[in-house]
């Protein structure tokens, strides 16, 4: 059972399993899988969920398109074909980290 304030993970029978989500960091994008196995692609693009064949392949038709522009087709392509990804849509970029110089 999943619960909202504790994170991710779910616990089945005293097994714990989170789901399957990416996370890009410094520039690398990595897939952690359910048991918490990180990867990493050898394409400079990844989608995962019941709608990743779909996006992956309007990722792959759309390498020059800018980053936002790219997300969105393949979020549409998997919307269109695939009964479990539907809008809203929402995309979140982070800044660069704020690093603390300790003084002397």
């Amino acid at each position: 059972m999943r619960c909202a304030n504790a994170g991710y993970a779910e616990r089945h029978h005293e097994a714990e399993r989170g789901g399957t989500f990416l996370v890009g960091y410094a520039g690398r994008l990595f897939k952690i899988a359910g048991d918490y196995q990180v990867g990493e692609s050898a394409d400079d693009f990844d989608a995962c969920g019941c709608g990743e064949q779909i996006a992956l392949g309007a990722l792959l038709a759309s390498p020059n398109s800018p980053p936002r522009e790219r997300l969105t087709i393949a979020l549409q392509a998997a919307e269109r074909f695939s009964a479990g990804v539907r809008t809203p849509f929402h995309f979140e970029t982070l800044g660069p980290p704020h690093i603390q110089v300790p003084s002397n």
